[in-house]
């Protein structure tokens, strides 16, 4: 009987010290050497993995309220219409605040390059006149010197230059064997022919690639003026939150695009303007993006999925949402495409070297048949190798049309057009029609 009694007074420490154990969630009890374990030692094993697993279970959910940090906007620094028109005066005013794109090439960017309108920069009502002015042909004659064509053909022109004189010297001093490689005028003329069709038509092909670049950037513009428009319209009353989110996001579209089109090399990477406009967690995920026009995509879609599964959007707003932002998504790879595909190598190889060709037969043409004298000959080769060599460099200019065309412009004018979207909302439906307009009217910050 002293045996059990005492048995029984060890024990009920032994269990009052697991019940301790137990609340503190501490391990006090030595580990059995068996596979068999007490009950009290189950029972603090067993809290120990409650609370093993509430913790990771915590953890989980806290990954997941990151990850998914768009559609809880509680605990998230709270944005406001003000803090969205502010962040765009930034942008416009301030970090893209210059009139004409700095990331052209220098040859573009000279003064005397925009004294007269061109294809770089965006025409207004002004340049259009002076366009179709009758004056434009003293115009271009006045400014030849400072053509930016000229100074692209400069370098080709001054060898050119240079051989013609040369040709003359040894066609005049009938140099052994040299003057013996002279050709008629007859035959080369018919390789003129040829030489003129291959550039004229490749002109012409390029010419087709910058129309399409030009329609491609601007549905940019276009889809996303719509998609503004929309997120104003059918998801910033609903969540003011999310619809300002991916209005900053959609805002950024044209800038991103760009930066794509361009590289970071030429453009720079666009960081200050996005994380200006984005929130860090977002700005972190669109700049590690290989493509970061399809990570404002990949946003768009992931609200719109998300308002859809919770009842805020009707069908006819999830399609339309739906078809500007597969729009968008088309537009970036049609411009990819233009990038991605240049006009054939082999036709321009072989353009190339038949214009090589002729020019360096024609003032041997020219002076050895006795047609021209050697001045006349020296001024014909260089006014014709101008006309097929500047041909030839348009093509090359224009062939990659992102290089040239006015992206800074089209660029702001897409981020006002969303901030207007928002900013510059139309009046209620149920306001009094018979009330009078306000008297004074304060433009938005970034016009």
């Amino acid at each position: 009987m002293s045996f059990r009694v005492k048995k029984k007074n060890v024990a009920a420490p032994f269990r009052l010290l697991a019940v301790i154990a137990l609340f503190a969630g501490l391990d006090l009890l030595p580990r059995p050497t068996s596979s068999f374990s007490p009950p009290s030692r189950q029972l603090v094993l067993f809290a120990r993995k409650s609370r093993t697993d509430t913790a990771t279970m915590n953890a989980h959910s806290a990954q997941r309220s990151r990850a998914g940090s768009l559609f809880s906007t509680n605990n998230a620094k709270e944005d406001s219409l003000d803090e969205f028109e502010r962040d765009l005066a930034i942008v416009l005013n301030d970090l893209r605040s210059e009139a004409h794109d700095p990331t052209l090439p220098r040859l573009f960017q000279t003064k005397a390059a925009l004294s007269l309108p061109t294809f770089t920069s965006i025409f207004t009502l002004d340049d259009w006149e002076r366009h179709a002015s009758r004056r434009r042909y003293w115009d271009y004659v006045r400014t030849f010197p400072m053509s930016r064509l000229a100074h692209r053909c400069a370098p080709q022109l001054s060898v050119l230059t240079i051989w013609s004189i040369l040709a003359c010297w040894i066609v005049d001093r009938k140099v052994p064997v040299l003057c013996n490689i002279a050709l008629p005028m007859t035959p080369l003329s018919l390789l003129s022919g040829f030489v003129a069709a291959l550039t004229s038509l490749r002109t012409s092909q390029t010419l087709s690639r910058l129309g399409e670049g030009r329609t491609a950037f601007g549905k940019v513009v276009l889809y996303t003026r719509d998609m503004a428009q929309l997120i104003a319209s059918s998801i910033y009353p609903k969540d003011r939150m999310l619809g300002l989110k991916l209005l900053r996001h959609v805002s950024l579209y044209g800038w991103l695009l760009k930066n794509f089109l361009r590289g970071d090399k030429r453009n720079g990477n666009d960081e200050d303007i996005i994380r200006v406009m984005l929130r860090p967690a977002d700005a972190a995920y669109v700049l590690r993006q290989r493509k970061r026009p399809s990570a404002v995509i990949a946003r768009l879609r992931q609200v719109f999925t998300h308002m859809a599964e919770e009842g805020k959007l009707s069908t006819a707003e999830e399609l339309a949402l739906d078809h500007t932002t597969q729009a968008l998504n088309g537009a970036l790879t049609t411009t990819e495409r233009i990038q991605a595909s240049p006009f054939p190598r082999l036709y321009t190889a072989h353009t190339s070297r038949l214009l090589t060709f002729y020019l360096f037969f024609l003032p041997l043409a020219l002076r050895g048949g006795g047609v021209l004298g050697d001045v006349a000959t020296v001024f014909t080769t260089a006014a014709v190798g101008y006309t097929m060599l500047g041909l030839d460099e348009i093509s090359h200019l224009i062939e990659q049309p992102f290089h040239l065309m006015p992206l800074w412009q089209l660029c702001k004018n897409s981020m006002k057009d969303v901030g207007d979207a928002v900013v510059c909302l139309p009046p209620k439906l149920d306001a009094i029609e018979d009330e009078d307009a306000p008297d004074g009217y304060t433009p938005p910050l970034y016009w």
